[in-house]
């Protein structure tokens, strides 16, 4: 009865310690301006998952020039010589430019891979590898804004 009273309190207790997540809200103290070397599906998707982090209300521009490359690799095979285990990587560049002038002035890489398995049902293979790549251009995006929020 003491654990259950216990457990109780201590629920009520956190439920109030006034936790919210770092980036989940609009914070930052910068407006994003995203310049695309090519324009790609992929640099369109990363654009706007940068975009969900930019401040239009801030003064201070940020100047980002964009470019990303996936690639999907055969890590394994079957007796068949079939592929069995694919692993998916998706990189993206950044070049952080001077609002004035253009000029760059820091230049970072991010890369994020993951690893599946093979799907005999190539439809269901195809959007299994449509989520993998937003999660991964998620996770992408989310390390290049935290590096952007540290400048």
């Amino acid at each position: 009865m003491k654990k259950l009273i216990f457990v109780i309190i201590a629920l009520f207790m956190l439920n109030n310690c006034g936790y919210t997540p770092i980036y989940s809200t609009n914070n930052n103290n910068f407006n994003i301006n995203v310049l695309q070397k090519n324009k790609t599906k992929l640099n369109s998707k990363i654009e706007n998952n940068i975009k969900k982090y930019s401040n239009e209300n801030n003064e201070n521009i940020i100047q980002l020039e964009i470019s990303s490359n996936k690639k999907i690799n055969i890590i394994s095979k079957d007796e068949k010589g079939d592929p069995s285990r694919f692993s998916m990587m998706i990189s993206l560049t950044i070049n952080i430019h001077n609002k004035n002038n253009y000029e760059i002035n820091k230049t970072r890489s991010f890369t994020e891979k993951f690893d599946y398995k093979n799907n005999s049902n190539k439809f269901s293979l195809k959007q299994y590898e449509k989520d993998i790549e937003d999660n991964l251009i998620n996770k992408v995006v989310e390390r290049s804004m935290i590096y952007l929020s540290e400048l």
